[in-house]
């Protein structure tokens, strides 16, 4: 009697123990699982880390180079553009980009002075490279057309619009930087980045942090259209067999066609950036408060200066393009071919 009570005693107790042996299993299976995970996700982050530096390496790398050899010719387009609102006499403004390019390192302290504003213009590759590298995947997955064709204006347009609206004052501080004409012992108006922004909000307000992004918004739809259309009309014509595609020039061939569309696009906006320039220079220090409105500058412009004011340093600007996009693309090569050669596994994508 004893020994079925204590037989059914062991068999309940088994029959307990078997019943919670799948649940014992899962919470094992389970335990066993969260280190595999957690080195996973590890791996995943160090894995998207090491890609993003390579990105901000080569893109990051070539267009600072790129940008600073051809930083003389920016600023002597935005001085042409937004000389006329400052308090420097019509005599002793810049007639061209010889004239300044020879008057600047002698009235404001030498060469250095010519790459004045450089320093903000390639801080701003940072957060770009960063935002293509982490919201243009994004983008693609939303625009990306149900056919499987490749994306086309809409998914540049939204991240152009996204990148304007992010990034602006960096580039408002980029031009008020550039657009500082003070001579030599002068105190500089806007030395660098932070004091810029800083003594923007202080004298101005949060929002003139802003000053001009309309024009910048207005301008993205007209500008992505022209240089689509343009490169894509020029590509065409580029020969379609294997063996000129696989030739060393063919690369070049493509490079020409951007630059071509580059130049066109912006020629076609250049009234638009132009007015986005002097909205940003609006009520700066040392420049009066001259447009309500981007519809009074445009307005003002054109009563005061003629048709011929929207379009100063748009050669300069032209002139530009081409050695910039060489200079861009050559580095990018040497700097990819570089990474590959330390890293084969590293992902680049071509700049083209």
């Amino acid at each position: 009697m004893v020994s079925n009570s204590n037989s059914e005693r062991v068999n309940g107790s088994g029959g307990a123990s078997s019943s919670s042996n799948p649940d014992q299993r899962a919470a094992v299976q389970q335990h066993s699982y969260r280190p595999y995970q957690q080195d996973h996700m590890a791996y995943a982050y160090l894995d998207t880390l090491r890609q993003f530096s390579v990105q901000l390496l080569c893109a990051g790398g070539a267009g600072a180079i790129a940008k600073t050899s051809v930083a003389p010719l920016e600023r002597v387009k935005i001085l042409l553009q937004v000389q006329s609102m400052g308090s420097v006499p019509p005599a002793e403004q810049y007639k061209g980009l010889y004239d300044a390019l020879q008057r600047i390192p002698q009235l404001e302290g030498g060469w250095r002075a010519l790459f004045r504003g450089n320093g903000a213009n390639v801080l701003r590759l940072v957060p770009e490279v960063g935002f293509k590298f982490v919201v243009h995947d994004q983008f693609r997955v939303m625009f990306a057309p149900a056919d499987g064709s490749p994306l086309g204006v809409l998914e540049k347009l939204a991240a152009g619009v996204l990148k304007c609206c992010l990034f602006y004052p960096l580039d408002l501080a980029r031009t008020r930087i550039t657009a500082d004409t003070s001579r030599v012992g002068q105190r500089r108006t806007a030395a660098t980045v932070r004091q810029c922004l800083a003594d923007t909000i202080r004298h101005e307000g949060i929002t003139s942090m802003y000053k001009g992004m309309l024009p910048s918004l207005v301008g993205i739809v007209p500008h992505m259209s022209v240089s689509f259309t343009t490169y894509e009309s020029l590509k065409n014509q580029l020969p379609d067999d294997k063996q000129s595609r696989s030739s060393w020039w063919f690369p070049f061939l493509k490079m020409g066609c951007g630059a071509a569309a580059a130049v066109t696009a912006q020629a076609t906006c250049y009234p638009l950036d132009t007015i986005r320039r002097r909205m940003q220079m609006n009520g700066a220090q040392g420049h009066p408060r001259s447009y309500n409105s981007m519809l009074h500058c445009i307005k003002h412009m054109a009563t005061t200066s003629g048709v011929a004011s929207f379009y100063r340093g748009c050669l300069v600007n032209s002139i530009k393009v081409v050695p910039g996009a060489t200079i861009q693309f050559i580095c990018y090569d040497l700097l990819k071919s570089a990474v590959t050669t330390i890293d084969p596994t590293a992902g680049v994508q071509s700049p083209l």
